[in-house]
């Protein structure tokens, strides 16, 4: 379908009187099972890959959106219906025309990007279908937040995971409706932070999985299955939004198999320059001035971040910060703003600084040395004191660690300097 006719068979439907909405749902269900039909057709093309994924997701999508029409035809008609979880909302006509014109912006990157595959070949082209092919599925989640929005069927939402790997629904409702308490303090609230809404449904979903609670951070913890070794996952939801259809925005900081990254993760798939793999960022840090930085491109094409020393060095920046500003530009200049509130960043920055044995202090040469001599007086040999902070000086830092009962990191962290009487 190309982008006019998109636009002009929806804008049709926004306009029906509601004596007429039947023929608006039959309409919408004509649609959607076409997109199947394609969908269906493109997939017996792959074997297996990420182009493949995105389809099945896709097509799950549609899948759950017919189902919840023909439900909602049924019961119009007092037909049986098939049992799905998703109560009525209330209608919003503005809310529909705003995704009408998100729905255009979507389909004319996916002529863009199937422009550029016809003209390549290889990997070129095979990154630029799997960047249309995630296209799509945005542009199927916003034909449900379309129907949602236009008819008041409530649709399951996008849950952010952990990790960049794809999404999984949860009923729409189990966020949008505080709890009617939701003005007292729920019982997994972080007490020093009285002003943040502990009743959001990530926090809840925390407590629920038993991960820690620090300020807007949630932290999960684990060990990789490859070594044992220690790994955390911690998110900032600052940036929440219950009646998000894509996905939500969050400020990620984790240490996974020993690499530490900090990224940027927002509800909307990107269009990136796959020659670079990277994308131009504008941060700032409270009312510092904005500073201008390159962060590599995430494999789901939602968010950008840092990885290894780059990561620890940012982490430093900001751990003592209130708010850090991102703006992330996409190849097609199109703009992703966020404002993170870092409310109980320093517990998350040290839990993961500790799972990857690095400090978040930033020490001088002349302070790693001072580390070293203090080291080697009490028996721990560094060897030499010098600014390098190797893989003997690891080795005497894990030793000391273990023999005052510290968390055996091998790097000279705060509660360890704590320990050896320096002043931080």
């Amino acid at each position: 379908m190309s982008l006019r006719s998109l636009v002009f068979a929806l804008a049709l439907s926004a306009t029906t009187s509601a004596s007429a909405q039947d023929a608006s749902f039959s309409a919408e269900l004509a649609d959607i099972e076409r997109q199947i039909t394609e969908i269906d057709a493109q997939a017996a093309r792959y074997d297996s890959g990420l182009i493949l994924t995105l389809i099945d997701a896709r097509k799950e999508a549609l899948l759950l959106a017919r189902t919840l029409i023909e439900n909602r035809i049924n019961a119009e008609a007092g037909a049986a219906t098939v049992e799905v979880t998703a109560p009525a909302v209330q209608p919003d006509e503005a809310l529909a025309e705003q995704i009408l014109g998100e729905m255009a912006a979507v389909q004319r990157r996916i002529e863009e990007a199937e422009r550029e595959a016809a003209t390549a070949g290889g990997l070129v082209q095979a990154l630029t279908l799997s960047r249309a092919e995630t296209e799509r599925l945005t542009l199927a989640q916003l034909q449900m937040g379309y129907l949602q929005a236009k008819y008041g069927i409530a649709f399951p939402v996008m849950r952010p995971q952990p990790s960049e790997t794809a999404p999984s629904f949860s009923s729409a409702t189990d966020a949008e409706t505080p709890p009617e308490d939701a003005a007292q303090p729920v019982a997994w609230a972080d007490p020093r932070f009285p002003s943040i809404d502990y009743s959001l449904r990530p926090f809840e979903q925390a407590n629920r999985d038993g991960h820690q609670i620090s300020g807007w951070w949630t932290s999960e913890t684990s060990r990789a299955a490859v070594d044992d070794s220690p790994q955390i996952v911690t998110l900032n939801h600052s940036q929440f939004r219950p009646n998000s259809f894509s996905g939500q925005t969050v400020l990620l900081a984790r240490c996974i198999e020993g690499e530490t990254a900090l990224v940027f993760v927002q509800d909307d798939f990107l269009m990136n320059d796959f020659r670079r793999n990277s994308f131009d960022m504008t941060l700032r840090i409270d009312d510092e001035p904005s500073q201008q930085f390159r962060w590599s491109s995430l494999t789901n094409n939602k968010g950008a971040g840092l990885f290894g020393r780059e990561a620890e060095t940012f982490i430093r920046k900001i751990y003592d910060a209130e708010r850090l500003f991102i703006r992330l530009v996409e190849n097609n200049g199109q703009q992703h703003d966020a404002l993170f509130e870092l409310a109980g960043a320093q517990d998350a920055f040290e839990a993961v600084a500790e799972a990857c044995g690095w400090t978040t202090l930033s020490l001088s040469p002349d302070e790693y040395r001072a580390v070293q001599t203090l080291l080697n007086a009490g028996g721990f040999d560094t060897g030499t004191p010098d600014e390098h902070w190797g893989k003997a000086s690891q080795s005497a830092m894990r030793a000391y660690q273990a023999s005052v009962g510290l968390p055996e990191t091998g790097a000279p962290d705060r509660a360890t300097l704590e320990r050896l009487g320096v002043r931080q």
